[in-house]
């Protein structure tokens, strides 16, 4: 559809919880854009309040989350990745 996203994302790889929060919304004041988080980083929540905390609109963010091959079953796979948007 002609979308681009950024070349260079912000990994967010055990950062949890406040200094997470702090780590990453720092990051999106710097200017990064792709922000890439994981199911299995069990920080998608901090990832959701960060991009809630930032000044930058959420329309010029991208955010790149990771399905754990567990959850490949297609009923498992929609509602993991649902729980995922849900939280970031």
């Amino acid at each position: 559809d002609g979308t681009s996203i950024p070349a260079i994302g912000f990994g967010t790889y055990a950062l949890n919880g406040n200094n997470g929060v702090h780590a990453i919304t720092s990051a999106i004041d710097i200017g990064y854009r792709l922000i890439d988080t994981a199911y299995n980083y069990e920080n998608e929540g901090s990832v959701g309040e960060a991009i809630r905390r930032s000044s930058v609109p959420r329309e010029q963010l991208y955010v790149t989350s990771k399905l754990p091959g567990r959850y490949h079953d297609y009923d498992k796979a929609v509602q993991t990745i649902q729980e995922s948007l849900y939280r970031a």
